[in-house]
């Protein structure tokens, strides 16, 4: 991956206990010494500037807390195969931010509008608590440094 630019991006609420592990993992991966290709953005739950920033990369690794069949703390890799979204879809999708649509809706959305990068993967940690707080579930966080090192292979691959 060297000479791509790289979007690491957070995404999800601190403030919804498991829904946090997204910007969790990039307070993290903001403090190391990361390759000056790869930038690293918590976004939190805020759809429009994360769509509007995808145009600027050659590839974006989401990490956020998604459920799926599987255990809690367990991490998941997805490449989504994109779709493009109708126009009237396009403009009823600009006016929701992170938290009022999933993940997928704002892929269709960037892939639509031309500006979604070459590769679009997910890591995501399948949540235990999505209720108020500020503490992530013990599975949850022991899924971090996985998370990490899966993030630093992919950095790697190319």
């Amino acid at each position: 991956m060297k000479g791509k630019k790289i979007l690491i991006a957070g995404i999800g609420d601190l403030l919804r206990s498991d829904d946090g592990f997204g910007p969790r993992v990039v307070s993290k991966l903001e403090n190391m010494n990361l390759p000056k290709n790869v930038v690293v953005k918590d976004y939190g739950t805020s759809g429009l500037d994360l769509i509007f920033d995808l145009g600027d990369f050659d590839e974006v690794i989401f990490v956020d807390a998604i459920d799926f069949e599987g255990n809690v703390g367990e991490i998941k890799v997805i490449e989504p195969k994109p779709r493009k979204i109708a126009e009237n879809e396009v403009v009823k999708t600009i006016n929701f931010s992170l938290h009022e649509i999933d993940l997928e809706k704002i892929i269709e959305l960037a892939s639509s509008l031309n500006i979604l990068p070459k590769r679009v993967m997910i890591i995501g940690c399948k949540p235990k608590d999505l209720s108020l707080g500020l503490k992530l579930s013990e599975e949850v966080e022991r899924a971090i440094g996985r998370t990490i090192e899966i993030i630093l292979e992919k950095i790697r691959e190319g």
